[in-house]
């Protein structure tokens, strides 16, 4: 079963590319930010400096179970940094920056139909609510396009596995 919090780390690509310097479910990596280490086994993928902070994503309706914001509206694009809430400070630390707070993006199934029922299926697996998202690429590339980029981040590095419109691929 792909989905278990046992610290397989996904690149995950499904529909069209989206446009712009985040990661909003379309070509991302995923994994969960509960799982010891976690952020640690991210920045060796992305060779990234230790301090650099991931986001987590969650279904809108969930956010307030982690996260203190009067509103969550209009944070699908990981635009706002809000304060996480000291009893799931542990539950996701690899996703909580330095000063309590994480970039927050919230998934709705108008946003994003297939990464928000991934979210419902990781919850209903689980019971956890949120995932460690960040950008499907390797140090010093793009964010990954076409199959043949994604493949190669797959080889180049440790994802456990890739899946690119709901095919595996390890």
């Amino acid at each position: 079963m792909l989905f278990r919090s046992d610290g397989k780390i996904i690149g995950y690509a499904q529909g069209p590319s989206e446009l712009g310097p985040r990661a909003l479910g379309f070509r991302s990596i995923l994994c969960d930010p509960s799982y010891p280490g976690m952020k640690d086994k991210i920045n060796v993928i992305k060779r990234r400096q230790w301090w650099r902070p991931f986001a987590p994503a969650c279904r809108k309706e969930d956010a307030h179970l982690y996260f203190d914001s009067p509103s969550f509206e209009h944070m699908e694009f990981m635009s706002f940094a809000v304060k996480v809430k000291d009893e799931a400070k542990d539950k996701i630390p690899a996703v909580v920056h330095v000063d309590g707070t994480a970039r927050l993006q919230t998934v709705t199934s108008d946003s994003n139909e297939k990464f928000y029922d991934l979210l419902c299926d990781w919850n209903r697996i689980t019971g956890k609510h949120v995932l460690l998202n960040t950008s499907l690429n390797s140090w010093g590339e793009p964010i990954a396009n076409t199959i043949e980029q994604c493949y190669k981040i797959l080889q180049g590095t440790e994802l456990d596995c890739l899946v690119i419109e709901n095919r595996l691929f390890r």
